[in-house]
Order: structure tokens, then C-alpha cells, then sequence
């Protein structure tokens, strides 16, 4: 079905699904509480009717007038985000977006963009980024302002994104290798997710640090891939920090969040430009005490604390050797240390 032109002044229909190769955009309509609801805005997302329709990429018009006040939340994976994410609803006025899967298809498409064999060249990326974005920022009323979370997989986005945005600001979550391990490492479903998203993440080290045989995937064990997606990651932010929008970008610790969350609170109100006032309800927020991507269930720090040395009892072997593993690379190039 081809989506209506009029359809696409609507902010209630966001540009949901890139089809680069039928060279197409699906928009679906959602309303503003299946977005605060949803944990990832994908086909999980979705009534079993949604309203919307394909549009031709080329007869998308290009996205005019101010940008819609929007920031980012990146983050490594497995590593309280998405709790981060619903304290960030606390603030009014704010409309928090998921995992759009619009995201993870242009980050898919951005490594061979201008490439001869890249769907689209460069310029057409970074105008699809910008147009596409720009639509899913625009808020429900009465909400104004908007907050991305991006997937984990997205995070090459992060600089084009800050450019495209001049207005926006960044935050990068992460953890330390080894609870980011004993997280990983207790959930098969995770552990698939994080080995999934390896090579690309591999691939991102080599042309950092150049050829390297301890970085080939095919060698590494299961727990060291988890750990280079960990140090790929890790080196990643500090190179954003470091760079030209460095200052745009706030890292923010996960464990630093549960041990002194005022402190690590008031640094995310800082940056963002947000008041006090947020900070209060974020710190007395239900979502402390609920799992973030399954609300209707438990889920406390004291819980997190308890799984986590239980894994690292049931892992501690596989987690010294990536540990190990990690050291030396941080070893032998100082670039990732």
C-alpha cells in the first residue's frame, strides 16, 4: 500500500521501516502512548492492524524548517539503557523514542554509502539521515521535545548525527568490562546479540589499531568477542570525547548511575540543560524497581547485584581469560587503552 502525501505531515505517523532496496519508507501511525510503552520501536511495537502505508523515497519531501528539538542516548548494549531511557520520560514534556528500526537500517546502510556497491551514495545517506530523523523527532502533543535511543549496533551514528543536529546533545552508556561481561555472559539471548554485532565492531578496531592477528574473529572465544565488543565500544566514546564534539557528548557509567545516582543525575540535567525538578522525579521514578524492557515485572538493584555474582561465579574462568585478553590489546596499542 502507498501511503497518502497528507500522511506524512502527520507526526503521528513515523517513518518506520527503510526498504533500501525497493528504495522506500514505511510510515506507521503510533500514538503516543505505544511509544512510551514500547521497548523497541519495531514489529514488536505494532496493533495487529497498524495504520500507515509505503512511500517512494523519492517522493519524500525534504524536511523544512527548524529541527525539532531532539538529543540521543547511545549506549554499548546490556547495560541499563533502557532504565536510563524511562528515567528520561520522568521529564515533561518529553517524548522518548526506542530503538526506532528506522535507525538500525541506516546505520546497515552507512558503512558502503558512496561506494560502488552502496545503495546510496553519500550525499543521499546523510539527506535520508537528517530527513528521516528530523520526522521521528517531531513530538505528540503536548509533548515538545524528544529523546532517540538509539540500538546499540548505531553507535557510527553518533557524529553524523551531532552534525546533522547542531542543537542536539549525546549520551554514551556504558559499564566496566567486567560487570558488562558477567551481564552478558548470564543471558544466551544476549550473549547472541553482543556476537552478532562483533564483526562489525572488529572491523571498526582493525582500522583503528591496523592489522592485528589477535583480531581476527575466527580465534577469539566466545567470552573475548564479548570483551572486544566491550573494547571496541569503550574506545569508540573516548574517540568521541576526544573529538570536535566532544563536549557534546556525556558519558554516563551504569554502575556509576545505581551507586550515586544524584551525582550521576545531575550531570545528565547539566548536560541536557534540564532543571532540578527532573532530577527529583527521575530519582523517585517506579522504573528503579521494575525490569526496563518488561515493566510488568520486578526487578530492583539489590536483584541486578544478586545475578550478576552469581554469573561472575559461574563465568569467573571465561571472564579472567577476556579480561586477560583485553589488557593486552590495551597493551600493545595505547589507542585503546
Amino acid at each position: 500500500m502507498t501511503a497518502p502525501v497528507p500522511m506524512l505531515h502527520d507526526a503521528a505517523f513515523m517513518p518506520f521501516r527503510l526498504d533500501a532496496v525497493g528504495r522506500r519508507m514505511l510510515f506507521v501511525r503510533l500514538d503516543r502512548t505505544q511509544r512510551a510503552r514500547a521497548a523497541f520501536l519495531d514489529e514488536r511495537a505494532l496493533a495487529d492492524k497498524p495504520q500507515g502505508g509505503w512511500v517512494p523515497l523519492d517522493a519524500l519531501p525534504p524536511l523544512t524548517g527548524a529541527p525539532p528539538g531532539c538529543h540521543f542516548l547511545f549506549h554499548i548494549g546490556h547495560c541499563g539503557s533502557t532504565l536510563l531511557s524511562r528515567l528520561l520520560a520522568e521529564h515533561p514534556q518529553t517524548q522518548v523514542l526506542r530503538e526506532p528500526l528506522t535507525l538500525r537500517g541506516l546505520a546497515e546502510h552507512q558503512r558502503d554509502a558512496g561506494l560502488p556497491e552502496g545503495r546510496f551514495s553519500r550525499d543521499e545517506w546523510q539527506a535520508l539521515l537528517h530527513d528521516t530523523v528530523g520526522r521521528l523527532a517531531r513530538p505528540l502533543a503536548p509533548d515538545r521535545h524528544c529523546i532517540i535511543k538509539a540500538t546499540s549496533s548505531c553507535n557510527s551514528l553518533v557524529s553524523p548525527l551531532l552534525a546533522a543536529f547542531p542543537g542536539a546533545r549525546a549520551i554514551f552508556m556504558d559499564m566496566p568490562l567486567r560487570p558488562y561481561l558477567a551481564t552478558v555472559l548470564k543471558s544466551p539471548d544476549s550473549v547472541r546479540d553482543a556476537l552478532t554485532t562483533a564483526p562489525a565492531r572488529l572491523a571498526w578496531l582493525r582500522e583503528r589499531v591496523g592489522d592485528d592477528a589477535a583480531l581476527q574473529l575466527h580465534r577469539l572465544t566466545l567470552s573475548q568477542q564479548c570483551a572486544m565488543v566491550w573494547l571496541a565500544e569503550h574506545a569508540r566514546r573516548k574517540a568521541l570525547q576526544a573529538g570536535p564534539e566532544g563536549d557534546r557528548v556525556l558519558h554516563v557509567d551504569f554502575e556509576r548511575l545505581l551507586e550515586t545516582p544524584e551525582s550521576t543525575l545531575e550531570a545528565i540535567a547539566g548536560h541536557l540543560g534540564w532543571d532540578a525538578a527532573w532530577i527529583g522525579a527521575a530519582k523517585t521514578s517506579s522504573a528503579w524497581a521494575r525490569y526496563s524492557k518488561a515493566p510488568q515485572h520486578g526487578y530492583s538493584v539489590e536483584d541486578r547485584r544478586h545475578d550478576l555474582e552469581r554469573s561472575l561465579g559461574l563465568h569467573r574462568e571465561a571472564i579472567v581469560d577476556a579480561e586477560a585478553f583485553v589488557s593486552t590489546l590495551q597493551q600493545r596499542h595505547p589507542s585503546l587503552a
